[in-house]
């Protein structure tokens, strides 16, 4: 997803997260704000950052870049 795609799909009201596997981070993107923020970081591993992923992909106003 380009920059222009993506503030389209801000614009209509959703979050996008994408999950930094280097540093064990997920970030996100609002309408209120267009930088990458840290959602939430310092997970134990890939598999329980990738848990975490799954459950906030799961809201209907939630996709992943």
């Amino acid at each position: 997803m380009n920059q222009k795609d993506q503030l389209k799909v801000l614009k209509a009201g959703f979050t996008i997260i994408r999950k930094e596997e280097s540093a064990l981070k997920i970030k996100y993107k609002c309408d209120d704000d267009h930088n990458w923020k840290t959602l939430s970081s310092g997970y134990a591993s890939k598999a329980a950052m990738q848990r975490e992923m799954d459950q906030l992909l799961k809201s209907s106003n939630i996709i992943e870049d």
